[in-house]
């Protein structure tokens, strides 16, 4: 994931887990008179990193924050996945590409924040439902196109029934498997939905005195958003199984308890600004630490204890140093913030800020935050700018695979990996006409914001908070509304 001008060494996962060398070497001692975070960032400019965190995984060299998956391709936070591709922050699908947050589902394409689905497209906030298109908030439903708010229902067309061979020709109709016909179908699904079907405030299921949104099984969270199976927290996004923390981003999947300012960590307790640390306990400003217990300062370690800036100490050695340095770091006005932006080795373009807070080339410079552009340059025999490509899955030559297409958009080059032809004509879908890339920012649209408005609800007029802000067209309704609509 690193560029490589980065002044660090970066190691793959053979030789970074390997015993060919000690980030114990790269030790240094602690100058009380000098910034700490000074101290942390000269040593993060020569301890090797791990270029790709990725652990467990077979024929997915590709994947990023990614564990115990099989056959998956440039995806993201996904954990024992199979045959998956382009996708973030899911677990346990198979055989699906260009989706985000879904769990055990299998044959998915363009979903989001759904579960055990089977064979749909274009789903959101779905559960347990097969063969279904274009629908929002579906129930164990079969056989659903453009439907919403629907509960075990079979062979709805805009939530009105029709007989199984009147749903076949209208489906038939619309051409799913050339560019033209699936991008109309999306069209209808994106600009009719908005006013034609009502939609609740807040995404809560199973939530106990929870504010925020995008919530299952939570309990006493605070502006938190895109969580579940989480207690008492605040402040949090896109968390799992965390309890008892604060101001963190992308937790969980392992249970995780008692953090404040940590990224990309599971299975943590105890610990304060960390970055991608994995099973341990009082970390604190510790970056890419597995399995290590009461370490400070620290960066590039296996099972280590008692470390400061990657030095070994003895037990009573290490507690009065710490002491001695969180007092400085308190003095200097260190103690308790995350890392600054000037030890991230990324341009705000190549980080994960621009999904939730994208800003302009010369918006992120005027901020201070550096840029990179695109250089991609492919090996390929042909160009091909994307609409010059067939219509149809079905005209689509083998020989795809050796084109570079310009996306639609950008005129950014992309290429088409085997896998991905072998899954558009099993699910008898067109080659994309956009960049992996803004497929993914495509997606992002349809997820909820993470920011709460007060509005009224549509129906009753109640005071209510809600994810969808107030000039937009959405029929909004209370929870209450809500459920009396749906059953």
């Amino acid at each position: 994931m690193y560029p490589e001008n980065v002044s660090f060494p970066v190691y793959c996962q053979t030789c970074f887990f390997s015993d060919n060398w000690n980030p114990l070497d790269y030790g240094k001692d602690y100058n009380e008179n000098r910034s700490f975070i000074e101290q942390y960032a000269e040593l993060l400019s020569v301890v090797p990193k791990l270029g790709i965190i990725n652990k467990q995984s077979q024929n997915s060299e590709y994947c990023n924050y990614a564990y115990a998956n099989r056959n998956c391709y440039l995806t993201s936070g996904s954990h024992q996945e199979e045959g998956c591709l382009y996708e973030s922050y899911s677990t346990k699908n198979k055989d699906s590409m260009d989706f985000l947050w879904m769990y055990g589902s299998e044959l998915i394409y363009e979903c989001l924040f759904s579960k055990n689905c089977y064979h749909s497209l274009y789903l959101d906030q779905c559960e347990d439902c097969s063969d279904c298109y274009f629908s929002r908030d579906l129930k164990g439903c079969k056989n659903c196109l453009f439907c919403a708010n629907l509960h075990q229902k079979e062979f709805y067309i805009f939530n009105e029934s029709h007989s199984e061979e009147e749903f076949k020709e209208r489906l038939a109709s619309l051409k799913l498997d050339t560019f033209n016909g699936l991008n109309e179908a999306r069209r209808q699904y994106v600009e009719s939905f908005p006013e034609k079907f009502p939609v609740r405030a807040l995404h809560q299921v199973q939530c106990e005195n929870c504010e925020g949104a995008t919530q299952g099984n939570c309990k006493n969270m605070h502006q938190c958003f895109f969580c579940s199976d989480s207690e008492d927290c605040a402040y949090g996004c896109q968390i799992d199984n965390t309890l008892s923390s604060m101001d963190m981003d992308y937790m969980g999947y392992d249970r995780s308890e008692r953090c404040y300012q940590t990224i990309g960590c599971q299975g943590l307790s105890h610990c304060i600004a960390c970055n991608a640390c994995w099973h341990g306990g009082d970390l604190k400003y510790c970056q890419f630490c597995f399995s290590c217990n009461s370490c400070f300062g620290c960066t590039s370690f296996q099972q280590k204890l008692n470390c400061i800036l990657n030095k070994q100490y003895l037990k009573g050695e290490y507690d009065v140093l710490i002491a001695k340095i969180i007092e400085n770091m308190k003095a200097n006005g260190e103690w308790g913030k995350f890392f600054p932006v000037a030890l991230s080795p990324f341009a705000y373009n190549e980080s994960m800020a621009m999904d939730w807070f994208p800003l302009s080339k010369e918006e992120a410079i005027s901020q201070k935050y550096t840029w990179k552009e695109h250089d991609e340059v492919l090996n390929v025999k042909k160009v091909i700018p994307a609409d010059r490509l067939p219509d149809s899955i079905n005209d689509i030559p083998d020989d795809v695979l050796n084109w570079a297409i310009e996306c639609g958009k950008t005129g950014r080059p992309f290429r088409i990996v085997k896998q991905e032809l072998d899954f558009y004509r099993k699910m008898k879908l067109p080659v994309p006409h956009l960049h992996p890339e803004e497929r993914n920012k495509e997606r992002l649209k349809r997820r909820h914001t993470r920011k709460l408005w007060e509005r009224k609800c549509t129906k009753c007029s109640k005071d209510i908070q809600t994810t969808y802000a107030p000039d937009r067209p959405e029929k909004v309704y209370c929870e209450e509304c809500y459920l009396k609509e749906v059953y």
